[in-house]
């Protein structure tokens, strides 16, 4: 792959009012169009590079001025796309920054595509497509936890992890290729030795597949799902957790129609808090639909709260309810504890350990909730990683490699032939070639980077 030969240009910071925006060009004529474009106050006509100057923007065709602003030359390689780059620090208005890309599309250069400069660098070899794609969940990210996941991906280290068993299977295949190559010969390898090595990358590779769980939980967040018969405080559960007024509540049965959803955030985890229609016979057509939602929302929920009402006892619709969910992970949630408890808590403790009482309406009991949920999504959680895996195309693709270096380890203490192993271990490196570029097809790369933002 080789990176198009022409300049690009774009506007790096959001459209809109703003103190400062920032256009960016990079390419081969990035230093001619700056020299067409700007004069610093000085007047001096040399751009010495990673220097800082102030100066003005110049309409080469019309002379005249377009704004005050600070701009930068840097000379490649030392540059984020490892060709010469020019930023340009004007002011943040829209019509200022649209002349400014006018003229510089008019010297010589090309808008740029939507993650065309983070392309570029993957393309020149200054990042690797895994690096690249943390650029974009560095950009998106909403936590602390999610943020500091992201940088340790810039940094390289899942990479290195990555590249160590690919170096590692590659060993193992010229060993197995020169068992297939010299086998009339006298040569001192043995099979026995080639097992351990791939062994070895089989638990490397088992050991970053385990963390994509809490990976996900870091990026992606969990569903948890709210549902109970009607009438239970549902509504008023998610209103308490959200800390605000999402939903409508009233002592009208059914009055939730439809999926109300929101996301907090709990110990740097996302969780998408889902608010369902309550599980009845409906009266309506417009209710029925509503349930039937609520009903598609249990398979794709991580967590149920199952609420119940503690000032009622426990009725048939309850235990319709518990039947839908029986089989997922759940928590009984016993709402209305400022009211006299009339619910036989014993009934519930037969069907889950897993209980909490709270008032929605008072808030009483929700801090300690939030806790049980955050305990009951990590429960796969094991010792932490010092890097996880959080792109589920990465997952796949480290799963599909474990599966044909298991392969592999079984052709080779069957003593099958050979060259079946060899096979199975370059399927394994191409998958995880996948993963930081080396293999991925132009249509991968236009996906991942069409994802990203105009001049990023």
């Amino acid at each position: 792959m080789e990176t198009d030969v022409d300049t690009i240009c774009a506007i790096s910071t959001p459209h809109g009012e703003g103190g400062i925006g920032i256009i960016r060009i990079s390419g081969s004529k990035a230093h001619d169009i700056l020299k067409r474009l700007f004069i610093t106050k000085s007047n001096k006509k040399v751009f010495y590079t990673h220097k800082l100057y102030l100066g003005y923007i110049i309409n080469p065709f019309t002379k005249k001025e377009i704004d005050e602003v600070f701009a930068v030359y840097m000379r490649a390689p030392k540059t984020y796309t490892k060709e010469d780059v020019v930023e340009i620090y004007s002011h943040g208005g829209l019509a200022v920054q649209q002349k400014i890309i006018s003229c510089i599309i008019k010297c010589g250069a090309r808008l740029a595509e939507p993650g065309e400069f983070t392309k570029r660098a993957f393309l020149n070899g200054r990042i690797d497509l895994l690096q690249a794609e943390s650029v974009l969940d560095i950009i998106q990210s909403e936590t602390d936890a999610e943020l500091e996941s992201a940088i340790t991906h810039l940094k390289g280290i899942l990479s290195h992890k990555i590249n160590t068993i690919k170096d590692n299977l590659k060993n193992a295949l010229v060993e197995i290729e020169a068992l297939i190559d010299f086998s009339d010969e006298d040569i001192h390898i043995e099979q026995q030795d080639i097992i351990i090595k791939l062994n070895e990358a089989k638990n490397a590779l088992d050991l970053i597949i385990d963390s994509y769980y809490e990976g996900r939980a870091i990026k992606s967040g969990f569903q948890v799902l709210i549902l109970g018969r009607a009438n239970v405080g549902k509504s008023s559960l998610l209103n308490a957790l959200l800390l605000e007024d999402k939903a409508i509540v009233t002592p009208i049965p059914g009055t939730t129609r439809d999926i109300i959803e929101d996301t907090i955030h709990i110990k740097g985890i996302k969780i998408k808090i889902i608010d369902t229609a309550g599980i009845r016979k409906p009266e309506n057509i417009v209710e029925d639909m509503g349930i039937e939602r609520a009903i598609q929302k249990i398979n794709e929920a991580d967590l149920i709260l199952w609420v119940l009402d503690g000032s009622e006892a426990y009725k048939d619709d309850d235990e319709d309810v518990f039947n839908s969910i029986k089989n997922k992970n759940i928590i009984a949630v016993i709402n209305k504890t400022d009211l006299p408890k009339i619910l036989d808590a014993e009934i519930i403790k037969g069907k889950t350990s897993k209980i909490i009482e709270i008032s929605a309406l008072n808030n009483s009991g929700i801090d300690k909730l939030k806790v049980f949920i955050y305990k009951n999504l990590m429960v796969k959680k094991k010792k932490r990683q010092p890097v996880l895996v959080t792109n589920m195309r990465h997952r796949d693709a480290l799963e599909k490699a474990l599966v044909y270096v298991g392969r592999a380890v079984d052709i080779l203490i069957a003593s099958e032939p050979l060259e079946f192993a060899a096979f199975e271990l370059n399927d394994a490196l191409y998958h995880l070639g996948l993963i930081t570029g080396e293999t991925c097809s132009d249509d991968i790369l236009n996906s991942i980077f069409e994802r990203f933002c105009i001049g990023k």
